[in-house]
C-alpha cells in the first residue's frame, strides 16, 4: 500500500489519517474539530515549447524576436559501481529543455537541419510550500483555518474537501493553476511567441468552491470541477462524469447517512454507462448473425443489471464490447503508426451511439462495403464474445467480471510473493468502486 495509517498527537494537535511514506503530516485525515480529503483535479498545468537554437553549441535560442541566453546545469549522476555520468541540463525561460532533435526517438525535428528541442513548463518545477499546507490542516479548528492552509498549495492540484463540527462542509478544486487562453497547450506551442507564456496564475481566492451548498453535500471524482459560468480555463479533458453523477444522485437521497452509507457508496458497482447505452446496444445487434455460443453471451448480456458486481457474466461481455465498439468506431481513421492519435472522448462515442445513427465514423475506410452502426455494435460484440470463448472455454462461471478483471495488488517494487493473490471483487471505470 502507498498510503499509511497513522496518528500523530503533539502539545498542538491530535490527528488521524493516512500519510505517504516520507511526507510529514497527515495528507488525508482529520482531528476533533474538522476532516479533510484530496481527489486529484487533473488541472492543465504543463505544457511543452518548440525551442529553435541559434546553433549546434546550443547556448542561445530565439524568443520574442531576438537571441536569448540558455542556461546550463551539470548534473552528476552517481552509477552503481563507481561511475559517474554527467548531464548537462538546457534552461530557458519556459523550462528545461527535455528533448533535442538529437535524443527523440523520432525523426522529429531531423527534417531541417535546424538544431531544435522540447522545453517543458510545468508547475511542480517551481518552488512550493505545500508542506504547510497539510501542518496547517493536521492542526484547523475551523473553516477558516481550512482556507488559510489550502492557500499555500501547488501541485498536483487536489479537490479539497471538508467538514467540521461546525457542520460547515466544502470543496475547493486547489492548486497553482495557470492563466492561460482557452486550449493553450493542448498542441506543441511556439516557444519564440511571447503569447504563448504563461500570464501568471488565477488568483487563488478565485480558484472554484463552494461551501454549505443547498444540496448538503459536495463531492469529486475527478470530473469537472466546476459549472460552464467559471470564468477561467482550467483544462479541456477530465475524467469521465459517470462517478460523480452516481455519487450525486445516491447521496440526494440519504436523509440519515452514517458511516455504514458511505462505506456502501464507497463500493457501489454500478455503471452509468451501461445506463446510458446498454439497451441502445442490445436493440442494435444483428441475432441472425450470431453463432450459438454468441447467442448464449447474448441472452446474459442482455439479462445483466448494470452492477460490475464480482460475478456477473453481463459485465465481463458489455466491458469488452464497449471497449472494442471504439475500435470499431475510430480505429480506421485514427490508427495510423506514421501519425499517431488519440481517439475521441468515450463521451463522444456515447452521444455518436444515441444520437447519430447515420454518422459516417461507423463506416470502415479500409473496406469496399459501407458499415453502419448495427454492423460495428454487432461485430464488436461477436468479439467480446469470441474473446472471452478462447480464454475461458464456452460460457460458465470462468465468465465471471472478477476472473475477467483479475484484479490483484501487486507489490510496490513487484517483489514475487509480496503481492497479493488474484482478488473476488467487483467494480469497474465507469462506477463509484
Amino acid at each position: 500500500a502507498i498510503w499509511y495509517q497513522i496518528q500523530l498527537i503533539s502539545p498542538e494537535m491530535n490527528a488521524c489519517g493516512v500519510s505517504i511514506p516520507g511526507s510529514p503530516g497527515i495528507i488525508i485525515g482529520f482531528n476533533k474539530d474538522v476532516a479533510w480529503g484530496v481527489t486529484n483535479v487533473g488541472a492543465d498545468v504543463l505544457d511543452w515549447y518548440n525551442i529553435q537554437f541559434k546553433d549546434n553549441s546550443k547556448k542561445e535560442y530565439w524568443y520574442n524576436g531576438k537571441w536569448a541566453p540558455v542556461k546550463q546545469r551539470i548534473e552528476e549522476i552517481s552509477i552503481n559501481g563507481g561511475k559517474t555520468l554527467i548531464d548537462t541540463v538546457l534552461y530557458t525561460h519556459h523550462g528545461p529543455v527535455v528533448y533535442t532533435k538529437e535524443q527523440r526517438p523520432d525523426n522529429f525535428g531531423k527534417i531541417r537541419n535546424i538544431p531544435t528541442g522540447h522545453a517543458l513548463r510545468w508547475v511542480a518545477h517551481d518552488g512550493s510550500n505545500d508542506v504547510r499546507t497539510f501542518l496547517l490542516l493536521n492542526k484547523a479548528k475551523n473553516y477558516a483555518d481550512y482556507r488559510n492552509a489550502i492557500s499555500y498549495f501547488s501541485a498536483p492540484a487536489q479537490n479539497f474537501v471538508f467538514a467540521s463540527i461546525e457542520n460547515d462542509i466544502a470543496i475547493t478544486p486547489n492548486g497553482y493553476f495557470p492563466l492561460k487562453w482557452k486550449g493553450q497547450g493542448k498542441f506543441l506551442l511556439d516557444g519564440a511567441n511571447p503569447a504563448n507564456d504563461w500570464q501568471g496564475r488565477i488568483p487563488a481566492d478565485q480558484n472554484p468552491t463552494v461551501k454549505n451548498p443547498p444540496r448538503g453535500f459536495v463531492s469529486s471524482a475527478n470530473q469537472f470541477p466546476s459549472d460552464q459560468s467559471y470564468p477561467y480555463y482550467i483544462n479541456w479533458e477530465y475524467s469521465g462524469y459517470e462517478r460523480g453523477h452516481r455519487i450525486n444522485k445516491r447521496l440526494s437521497v440519504m436523509t440519515q447517512a452514517n458511516v455504514d452509507s458511505i462505506r456502501n457508496l464507497q463500493n457501489d458497482n454500478y455503471s452509468i454507462l451501461a445506463e446510458n447505452i446498454h439497451s441502445t446496444l442490445i436493440n442494435l445487434v444483428d441475432t441472425s448473425k450470431l453463432t450459438s455460443g454468441e447467442l448464449n453471451g447474448f441472452k446474459a448480456v442482455s439479462r445483466w443489471n448494470k452492477f460490475f458486481n464480482a460475478g456477473e457474466i453481463g459485465a465481463s461481455i458489455f466491458e469488452i464490447w464497449q471497449k472494442n465498439l471504439a475500435v470499431q468506431v475510430w480505429g480506421d481513421e485514427f490508427d495510423d503508426a506514421k501519425l499517431p492519435m488519440r481517439y475521441p472522448s468515450r463521451d463522444r462515442l456515447v452521444e455518436l451511439l444515441l444520437n447519430e445513427p447515420l454518422a459516417p465514423w461507423y463506416d470502415n475506410v479500409n473496406t469496399s462495403s459501407k458499415e453502419t452502426r448495427e454492423d460495428v455494435v454487432t461485430a464488436s460484440f461477436k468479439f467480446a464474445v469470441d474473446s472471452l470463448q478462447r480464454r475461458f472455454g464456452p460460457l460458465s462461471k470462468k465468465w465471471e467480471w472478477a476472473n475477467v478483471k483479475s484484479t490483484h495488488v501487486p507489490h510496490l517494487a513487484k517483489i514475487a510473493g509480496f503481492g497479493s493473490k488474484i482478488l473476488y471483487t467487483g467494480g469497474s471505470k465507469t462506477s463509484v468502486n
